[in-house]
């Protein structure tokens, strides 16, 4: 279906229509309608002599004509089975499609003329079956095609007729039947129907920009003696756009500010400003559409040609005019940077840009954007006078003890900064500094630890230089690193990365490249599963792993694999940016430098207890047990002290054995009181009990006395 920009256009993209065997020559099967761009235009329809039957086949048409004036689609010679086989390509299927191209010109045809550039396609189901009788056809069936009613009109145009309700086909077999239709339609709507021709015209030329669609309800009664049956379909019509609208700026803006101070890197968006039309611009093909509305700088100077471009993007839009939704585009014009500015560049002016509805003819198919550039000069110096950095002795190579940064570095965009160490005359030289390609700022780390452990070297002073490298401007300052503490003895058969430990106390024992200190720190997890916090033993906690292989980590595989390591890593894991390094892991993650790293869950447990622990909590024991023999013995002579003496036994009775060995006595509530041998029982029982205790005890110890609560907490684990 296509809709040229000038003369006749068809208002459906496609028709349909069923032809069954044994229909006779003559029967009208549709009527297809055109619609005039001027007045004064007569339609006349033209049909290929060639049947599509496949993509890669047609055939000759013997069956079907159209009137040239009328547009009505008939058959010319009766469809046998013969034919039906010859055009269903011998599929033996019940049903077979064919294609017909309708042309449509102002002027008469000339004989096989098949190359006007205003067709549409009409759609025949031939069907392998003579036509059904009209009694068994549904109302659908009787009143419309199996195609949606859905047309498309331009705007503008002159009125006309442009659909058939009635079927030309079923009036023609069910003559007997009586169809008749309604179109159902709001109050004020631009369509009439004419209910002796059957037809649907539009009265007035149509608004786009105030009304773009309009939804109708086609309903059909079809009477046959006393029964009676009524079908509704939709009934839409789509306003078709033609470029009738000027370009406007909302609000009246048609001023921006561009400002150019830190970000000055080619590609940066200055600013933007808007552009309205209430014509619909077809995103496809996009080039061909970005060419109707153009955008053209206003300048002289070639510096401002060269240094500045317009971007032009547009989007659909909607606008509500009289409550209607109706689609509209919106053209963004941005001022971009299409170089880098030098750093030492100051200036302001205003830039104007032509905008240009190359489709619209009328007097107001331009406007002009106003851009109000001020270019800022920034200043390259360091924001302190003076940098000092202190540096363990036992630090070792690619430790990174700092950073340096000119002022407002981190807001730079298009500047490139270096930073370089100006060597001290003095012999002492354990630092230098490096700089990522990105980096705004100077790494500054140890390069050699051997300088570290000469007592002469005390104090450093370096002198640190700046330099733009567009501008070649640059700046200085000084840099004093001061060395302190007493050199650790290192540890025999400890590998040069912190990396290759997988449990905590190996870990704090060694050193390996990059440590601050002398030794390696310990990064405890405190996530489950998969998770960017696992353990680990690092450098330094502050640098790695910190998810990004830096300009120093990346040194040397072995300073922090965690960050940076491209070779395997087994186990639960996450790679890191650029698939380097771990990013997240589960439980322990440790690495064997240009080898493999692994993650695995940590099954090895702590020392419960440490020396001085033991020690806390066998004098607690002790203690505790003195304790309890000194309150036995003070409650065993307490009761003796204040029991009753037994009788003297008699002469008769020294013969006999005593039925008890310890006397009874009772209280004045007659309870039975405990004999003394239940008493040592009793308090052979406390004394074993008072130990389970012993954590109350310690903590009271522990406010008293400062013992370690981690001692506590190990003495409740093991009783």
């Amino acid at each position: 279906f296509k809709v040229s920009a000038f003369g006749l256009y068809f208002p459906r993209k496609e028709y349909s229509e069923n032809v069954y065997i044994e229909q006779p020559a003559g029967t009208p099967l549709l009527r297809i309608h055109a619609l005039r761009d001027s007045h004064g235009e007569a339609a006349h329809f033209h049909l290929c002599q060639n049947l599509v039957i496949s993509r890669a086949r047609s055939h000759e048409n013997h069956w079907f004509q159209i009137r040239e004036k009328t547009g009505l689609l008939y058959l010319s010679k009766s469809l046998d089975r013969e034919d039906f086989n010859m055009l269903s390509v011998g599929n033996w299927m019940p049903l077979s499609k064919v294609m017909l191209y309708v042309f449509l010109s102002s002027h008469p045809f000339q004989e096989k003329e098949c190359d006007s550039a205003t067709r549409t396609t009409v759609f025949l189901s031939l069907i392998n079956a003579t036509a059904p009788a009209c009694s068994s056809l549904t109302a659908r069936q009787l009143c419309f095609t199996e195609m949606d009613l859905s047309f498309h009109i331009k705007e503008n145009k002159p009125p006309g007729t442009f659909h058939q309700l009635q079927l030309p086909s079923v009036h023609h077999l069910c003559q007997n039947l009586s169809i008749s239709y309604k179109l159902l339609a709001a109050e004020g709507m631009p369509f009439r129907y004419n209910e002796n021709t059957t037809g649907v015209s539009v009265t007035q030329r149509l608004d786009r920009e105030e009304r773009e669609r309009y939804e109708l309800i086609a309903k059909c009664t079809v009477r046959e003696g006393f029964r009676e049956m009524q079908v509704e379909v939709p009934f839409l019509v789509n306003v078709l756009d033609e470029d009738d609208s000027p370009p406007f700026l909302p609000n009246g803006t048609d001023t921006a500010d561009a400002v150019v101070e830190f970000n000055r890197k080619e590609g940066t968006v200055l600013a933007t400003l808007t552009v309205y039309d209430a014509d619909t611009t077809p995103i496809y093909p996009l080039e061909s559409s970005r060419k109707k509305y153009t955008g053209t700088i206003i300048t002289d100077d070639p510096w401002i040609s060269e240094t500045f471009r317009v971007e032009h993007i547009f989007d659909e839009i909607h606008f509500s005019p009289n409550g209607s939704q109706v689609r509209g585009t919106r053209h963004e014009y941005k001022l971009v940077l299409n170089k880098s500015i030098s750093v030492t560049e100051h200036r302001s002016f205003q830039l104007d840009v032509l905008v240009n509805d190359t489709e619209f003819h009328g007097p107001e198919r331009s406007v002009i954007l106003h851009f109000n550039v001020s270019i800022l000069p920034v200043s390259i110096q360091f924001p302190n006078m003076t940098y000092q950095f202190t540096v363990n002795r036992n630090a070792e190579r690619f430790a990174q003890i700092g950073k340096i940064c000119i002022e407002n570095c981190m807001k730079f965009r298009g500047v490139n900064i270096t930073y370089k160490l100006l060597s001290p005359s003095v012999s002492c030289y354990p630092v230098s500094v490096l700089q990522g390609r990105e980096d705004k700022y100077g790494s500054l780390y140890v390069n050699d630890s051997s300088v570290l452990h000469r007592p002469e070297c005390k104090e450093i002073q370096y002198t640190i230089q700046a330099t733009d490298k567009q501008s070649r401007k640059h700046t200085k300052t000084l840099l004093t690193i001061v060395l302190e503490g007493t050199l650790l003895k290192k540890e025999e058969d400890c590998p040069d990365s912190c990396a290759v430990s997988k449990h905590h106390a190996e870990c704090e024992e060694c050193g390996g490249l990059g440590v601050l200190t002398g030794r390696c720190q310990w990064r405890q997890g405190s996530g489950k599963g998969i998770t960017t916090n696992y353990s680990t033993c690092t450098p330094s906690i502050k640098t790695c792993p910190d998810g990004t292989c830096d300009v120093v980590e990346s040194k040397d595989p072995a300073v922090c694999p965690q960050d940076c390591t491209s070779g395997n890593i087994i186990g639960g894991h996450g790679k890191g940016i650029g698939n380097l390094g771990i990013k997240s892991g589960h439980g322990i993650c440790y690495c064997f430098p240009r080898q493999n790293c692994y993650c695995e869950k940590d099954d090895i447990k702590e020392q419960l207890c440490d020396d001085v622990c033991k020690t806390v909590i066998a004098g607690a024991v002790l203690l505790s047990f003195i304790i309890s023999v000194l309150l036995s013995s003070y409650f065993i002579h307490r009761y003796h002290k204040n029991s009753p003496k037994p009788p003297i036994a008699s002469a008769e009775m020294t013969f006999r054995r005593p039925a008890q060995s310890y006397p009874i006595s009772y209280s004045s509530t007659n309870v039975r009181r405990p004999s003394l041998d239940s008493m040592e029982n009793q308090v052979s029982v406390d004394t074993f009990k008072i130990p389970v205790s012993l954590m109350s005890f310690c903590m009271l110890f522990f406010d008293v006395c400062l013992v370690p609560k981690e001692c506590c907490l190990c003495m409740q684990k093991m009783l």
